[in-house]
């Protein structure tokens, strides 16, 4: 099945869904990123689980962001998703960068509905000493955003919308998930890249440290490890669910029952 649309919590999305069984896996990409960022791992993950991935607002074909965003709109968002296909039970999710910050804030609101999380390089907050190359590269997507001109990403390839990028990066200068990663309760894995620059594994493991029984482990790799090393994260998952008691085709771990109602977008 190829992608499709989706109205949900006031916008149009663009995913795809791969039922396979009970047992879903959503799949929330990095800032600048789209569904593709997760090719790699459907391929080997998709074998046995429920895969959704889906273009976050702003990004890939989903809706621009109209003003500015905030974290709960991104994760209402993926409440809405879920909603709108149906998919009542707690899921699986896992986090790119931002992406994880957007499972963190699932979670924490609608914590019957996250079965568990994995964060991969999560992206909880700015950095403090990069907060003033931030504003200057907000400033020049905003600007890129009003003349009309050609903006590019980190990585040189052509930002669709600007004006999305900047308020999805201004969503990051004020955003603080301390209170969400001590309330989780779901498992939860979170991963580091020896190689990633942007979220270095000392960072990572202080986010690690914040959530109650969380585990954490550093893997050969870099930031965008999904894209980067998809095999290695692909059998990190399936390891973590595995030794978790989640049984591929049933969405908690086995031996544990729970409930779960549907949130409106």
């Amino acid at each position: 099945m190829g992608t499709q649309w989706i109205e949900a919590n006031g916008a149009r999305f663009r995913y795809e869904f791969r039922p396979r069984g009970a047992g879903t896996l959503v799949l929330v990409h990095e800032m600048g990123g789209r569904l593709e960022s997760f090719d790699g791992l459907t391929t080997s993950l998709g074998e046995q689980w429920s895969i959704l991935r889906y273009d976050q607002r702003g990004a890939g074909q989903s809706d621009r962001i109209i003003g500015s965003l905030s974290i709960d709109t991104a994760a209402a968002d993926l409440a809405g998703v879920l909603d709108g296909l149906e998919i009542a039970g707690p899921v699986i999710v896992v986090g790119a960068a931002l992406g994880a910050s957007v499972a963190i804030r699932f979670a924490a609101k609608w914590p019957a509905r996250a079965a568990a999380l994995v964060l991969l390089a999560p992206s909880t907050g700015l950095i403090a000493d990069n907060e003033a190359a931030t504003i200057e590269k907000i400033e020049i997507l905003e600007k890129s955003a009003q003349e009309g001109t050609v903006a590019l990403a980190s990585n040189g390839t052509r930002l669709s919308d600007p004006a999305s990028s900047a308020a999805t990066w201004r969503m990051l200068i004020g955003l603080d998930l301390t209170a969400d990663l001590a309330g989780l309760s779901c498992p939860v894995l979170v991963a580091a890249g020896t190689k990633d620059t942007f979220r270095p594994p000392a960072h990572v493991a202080e986010v690690a440290a914040r959530i109650p029984g969380a585990q954490s482990l550093v893997l050969d790799t870099g930031h965008v490890m999904a894209i980067e090393t998809p095999d290695l994260v692909a059998a990190t998952i399936a390891t973590f669910l595995n030794n978790a008691g989640f049984v591929p085709g049933s969405p908690v771990p086995a031996g544990v029952s729970t409930s779960a109602g549907r949130v409106s977008g």
